[in-house]
This record gives structure tokens, C-alpha cells and sequence, in this order.
């Protein structure tokens, strides 16, 4: 109806004016220094039901002042329309002033500084994805006394949404019981683990899961802590999701004691992951595999695998405090030094959800408490409990 009634209005002018043609008005510029930049293009990824947009937001200000601020908007870049808002608790939840220390106050942004805001724009499955995306924030100036001066907006930052789907996997581990710890959330400690490697800051580990086992008990060990044995999780095969090509495999790094406050070795960037595999899948994905188990790797650098294929065993080497399986995508070989990237798997069983991880250490345990659900192509949120099948 807009476009009917403004195509309308040109028309009146015109032969109301003839020979008198007028330049449209620019819509002027945005004075607000600031330089909005998206660190990837997000790739839709589903998972309970859900399609979530996974990206970070740069905001760099470029000017003297600083700025405060106030809120940001996710929009769809076509329509303009609102797809998430975050202000007040939600915009503090999300921010980040990454080597800046402890700070009173995040969202004053002073000039030369800058800022990241972890987004994650969800919406129903269901829903059609927009093809870009854009930002409107609005920022109010600190004036001396650090009072707030009048609200402006800044619309920019468009990033186009992938149009590629996340690569679907198949079983990393055997069995029922696996939680996915740090999955996929907008606040966990893998989705912002931000980290400057070889020039370049990333996060690889944006949807990387900490796979670990619950025991029939409820519990993820028994007896003594501190023997990586006592654990559940501990030794159990882990198998290539997909077929592929080692590219890398490190073996001999010491397991750590799961009570005590140093690690086996000292933690750097080159051991972090511990003794770990790393599969090249195709098409620019890169599978890891961290912190094996020290002389159970079954694979060794060139080798091809097939999806299934037990690959090594289940460890606590690295920068880990207890047995796990860390499983990550990125778009390249080195593990900390590339873009994470969506996955999904073919099937699981969700079996429900633990309402915290204290519940597996203090003896409360953890008990199914949901009717199990069949999942296909999706990835485990944060906490879910999942059972893949046994072949």
C-alpha cells in the first residue's frame, strides 16, 4: 500500500510541475562514530525445534566521546523488521570488552575502544530465515560528569545468513546418558571463548560440546575422584562421525588428576586440546577430537576413516579437569586457530535435560523426568541428555 500511494504522490508532482524535476532527498548520513562489523556469516542450526543464528557483533568507537550503550536490535535487513532486543539485563548478559579488564560499567564504550555482543537470534523452524542481517543500536553520549546526553541511533552491520546447512554428523560415543555439556547456549564458556591465535581472534569452539557420561546411579563417578577410572565416562570408544582423512593426531600427552589444581603438563596453546585427533571431513570442515585418553589412539596422521570407526578412547588430557569428549567443527586443521562452525546429528534420543551440573557431584544425581524424544538433525542444547545408538 506504501509503494501504491508514494508511486502516486510522484506522479501528482510531476504533472503538477512539469519540466521542474526534483532530486529525491538523501536520507542523511549517521554521524555516530561507530564501525559495526559481523565476525562470520551465521548458518542456521536447529535444534529443539528451534532455528538459531549464532554470530558476533563488533562495535568499534571510532570517536573522541564516550558512548553509552543503550540497546541493540537484530533486524531482518529486507523487511527491517525487530528479530531480537536486547536492553538493560539482556544487553549486559550479551556484551563483552574483551582484554579490558574489570569494568563498572561494559556498555560505556570510550573512544578507541571497543566491544563484541554474543547474538544468538532464535526463532521457531518453522519460520522462514531472513537472507541478511542488520543492526540498529542506540547509544547516548557521556558528557562530562558522566551525565547521559540525547539517544541516537546507528543502523549498520549487515552480515549475509549462510545459505549452506550445518554438516550432519553421526555418533561420536556409543550409548545412553551422554550430556552435552557447554552446548549450544549464548552464555557458555565455549561460545565465548574468543581467542587471538596467529594474528587473527576467533571462536572455535562457538559450538563445540563437552561430552561426558551419567552413570545408572545418576552420578558421573564413584569412589575415589581423583582415579580418571572411577569416572563413567572414561575409556569409552570414541568413533569417527564421518568419513574422512586424519590430519593431524598428537598421542602421549599424560592424563590430568581430576582433584588436583595443576595440570599434568603445563597448559599451552599447542597442548590445550591434549592428546586429540582431527578429521578432515570435506568441504572445509574439520572435525576435533580433545583430550583422548594418552595410548589409545587407534589412527594415525594420513590415515582414512569411515563414520563408526573407533578412533581412540575417551581421556582427561589437556586443558580438562575430568574425563570428556570435547567434539568441535571448524572451517580449518588447527583446533584453536579457525572459525567454529554448526553441526548437527543424523539421530539422537533426547532424554532430558539436568537442571545443573552439581547434581552429578553432590549425590543428588541426575533421573530422567521427560518422555523421551527422537530428534533428527538437530544439535543438543546446553545440558540435554541424549542416548545415540549402540551401532
Amino acid at each position: 500500500m506504501r509503494a501504491v500511494v508514494g508511486l502516486g504522490l510522484v506522479a501528482v508532482f510531476t504533472l503538477s510541475a512539469p519540466g521542474n524535476a526534483q532530486t529525491p532527498t538523501p536520507v542523511p548520513l549517521q554521524a555516530i562514530p561507530v564501525d559495526l562489523r559481523a565476525t562470520i556469516a551465521p548458518t542456521p542450526v536447529v535444534a529443539e525445534g528451534q532455528r538459531h543464528l549464532v554470530y558476533e557483533l563488533r562495535v568499534d568507537n571510532l570517536g573522541a566521546q564516550v558512548l553509552d550503550l543503550r540497546a541493540v536490535e537484530a533486524l531482518d535487513a529486507a523487511s527491517g523488521a525487530v528479530l531480537a532486543r536486547y536492553d538493560d539485563k539482556a544487553l549486559d548478559a550479551i556484551i563483552a570488552r574483551p582484554g579490558a579488564g574489570k569494568l563498572a560499567d561494559r556498555r560505556a564504550i570510550a573512544g578507541g575502544m571497543g566491544a563484541v555482543l554474543f547474538l544468538d537470534v532464535v526463532a521457531p523452524v518453522a519460520t522462514v530465515a531472513p537472507r541478511a542481517l542488520a543492526h540498529r543500536l542506540t547509544f547516548a553520549p557521556l558528557i562530562p560528569a558522566n551525565a547521559p546526553g540525547p539517544q541516537s541511533t546507528v543502523t549498520g552491520g549487515r552480515v549475509e545468513v549462510a545459505r549452506a546447512r550445518p554438516v550432519v554428523l553421526g555418533p561420536p560415543v556409543r550409548g545412553d546418558h551422554w550430556l552435552a555439556s557447554h552446548a549450544l547456549s549464548n552464555d557458555s564458556s565455549h561460545r565465548r571463548s574468543l581467542i587471538a591465535v596467529d594474528g587473527a581472534a576467533r571462536i572455535s569452539q562457538r559450538f563445540a560440546v563437552d561430552w561426558t557420561r551419567i552413570g545408572p546411579d545418576g552420578q558421573v563417578f564413584r569412589g575415589d575422584p581423583a582415579d580418571n577410572a572411577h569416572w563413567t565416562p572414561w575409556n569409552a570408544d570414541v568413533l569417527a562421525v564421518a568419513d574422512g582423512v586424519v590430519v593431524e593426531a598428537v598421542d602421549g600427552i599424560p592424563e590430568n588428576n581430576p582433584v588436583a589444581d595443576d595440570k599434568a603438563v603445563p597448559i599451552t596453546v599447542d597442548n590445550a586440546t591434549g592428546d586429540h585427533v582431527v578429521l578432515d571431513i570435506g568441504d572445509g570442515r574439520f572435525v576435533t577430537y580433545a583430550h583422548l585418553r594418552p595410548g589409545s589412539l587407534k589412527v594415525r596422521t594420513g590415515q582414512r576413516v569411515r563414520r563408526g570407526q573407533v578412533i581412540a578412547n575417551l581421556g582427561n588430557s589437556g586443558k580438562s579437569d575430568a574425563p570428556h569428549l570435547h567434539l568441535q567443527v571448524t572451517d580449518g586443521p588447527k583446533p584453536l586457530a579457525s572459525e567454529g562452525l554448526p553441526f548437527v546429528f543424523d539421530r539422537f534420543t533426547l532424554e532430558g535435560h539436568l537442571a545443573s551440573l552439581s547434581m552429578l557431584v553432590d549425590g543428588t544425581g541426575w533421573r530422567p523426568t521427560e518422555p523421551a524424544q527422537d530428534r533428527r538433525g538437530e544439535t543438543p542444547v546446553r545440558n540435554a541428555v541424549v542416548a545415540f545408538p549402540d551401532r
